[in-house]
């Protein structure tokens, strides 16, 4: 008989409080691929994460099949086989209290091989799978956008830096929070257009940045926890990034439809979303709630309505910090406030 599931700390992300259960050492793996635990909360969870021990997928007879791999049952719950190509077999329930997605490792013999042979893909979708689309998901209907952002506090200014991926977003992020500045996210955030939720996971960065001590992942990048992460902050200036040939970085105001597009165009480029849009897509076939696809381009709108906006050309050197770089603009952001 498999032992009882065990509660572990309440994990918040993407604005959602998560409580992760089952077995000490499947908890730990899920934890390990969203940076850890948190400390201990009194809150109560709206989104509970269950991995169970059990092999064999669920059963769905009598369920109406909705696409390949997804069936509906009439109790506003969806079985995904597979979800994302994971070899996690899930189902989600929704009722009054929030969401419950009930995990079981249901591998094909491909998937198994592929685990086994790239582990940091493997670490990457158990991350995305079972913990981010969930959450994800469940603020998408609160209204809510996932946005491939990171969101720092620089000089007491909270900056929301867009850019595509390997734009150097982590590397900027690193550098503040090594000067004492705050951040909710490196990569991923869920955003209202006014409040900007940080996803838990690992910052990555580049090996010349980092010692040989954190997990390898993509692109010779390795992972680290963080010291602190705010759960929230709210932006009050955006920065778009871009790689630059020239010796210095580059500084200019843009448009708003010129810093909306930069923001909406890197989400939709994110690998790690990659699959989140099919995931959002199945479930609101099969179980009737919420939209089909979340607000991206009307929460990028409301931010840049809102907020003052830039891009930043970086140059071929890392050259100075985002705090000198940023300073007038900063002081600027003080005098005047933002449009609330």
């Amino acid at each position: 008989m498999s032992a009882a599931p065990v509660a572990h700390t309440l994990l918040h992300t993407a604005g959602q409080r998560v409580a992760v259960e089952g077995s000490a050492d499947a908890v730990d793996t899920v934890l390990a691929a969203v940076g850890g635990a948190e400390s201990s909360s009194d809150d109560l969870p709206n989104l509970v994460l269950s991995i169970e021990r059990r092999k064999e997928r669920f059963d769905t007879s009598g369920c109406e099949p909705i696409t390949r791999g997804v069936w509906a049952t009439n109790r506003r719950e969806a079985i995904l086989e597979s979800a994302g190509g994971s070899g996690f077999s899930q189902l989600w329930s929704i009722d009054e209290d929030g969401l419950r997605v009930v995990n079981r490792w249901t591998p094909s013999v491909k998937e198994t091989a592929a685990a086994r042979l790239l582990p940091a893909r493997h670490h990457a979708l158990t991350g995305q799978v079972l913990v981010h689309y969930p959450a994800l998901w469940l603020a998408m209907q609160q209204g809510f956008a996932p946005l491939h952002v990171s969101v720092v506090e620089i000089d007491g200014i909270p900056v929301l830096l867009a850019g595509p991926g390997g734009v150097g977003k982590s590397s900027l992020v690193s550098r503040e929070l090594a000067a004492a500045g705050r951040a909710t996210c490196d990569n991923l955030a869920a955003c209202d257009g006014s409040i900007a939720y940080g996803l838990a996971e690992p910052i990555r960065l580049p090996a010349e940045l980092t010692d040989a001590t954190g997990r390898k992942t993509f692109h010779g990048r390795r992972e680290h926890s963080w010291e602190k992460r705010m759960r929230s902050l709210r932006p009050e200036l955006i920065v778009v990034l871009r790689r630059g040939l020239q010796p210095e970085p580059r500084l200019r105001p843009i448009t708003e439809s010129h810093a909306a597009r930069a923001i909406v165009t890197g989400t939709y480029a994110a690998g790690e979303l990659r699959r989140f849009w099919s995931t959002a897509a199945v479930l609101a076939m099969a179980t009737g709630c919420g939209p089909a696809h979340p607000p991206i381009e009307e929460v990028a709108a409301t931010l840049t309505a809102r907020l003052p906006s830039l891009e930043l050309q970086l140059g071929r050197q890392p050259g100075a910090g985002l705090a000198e770089l940023l300073q007038p603009c900063l002081d600027q952001v003080r005098t005047n406030g933002v449009h609330r």
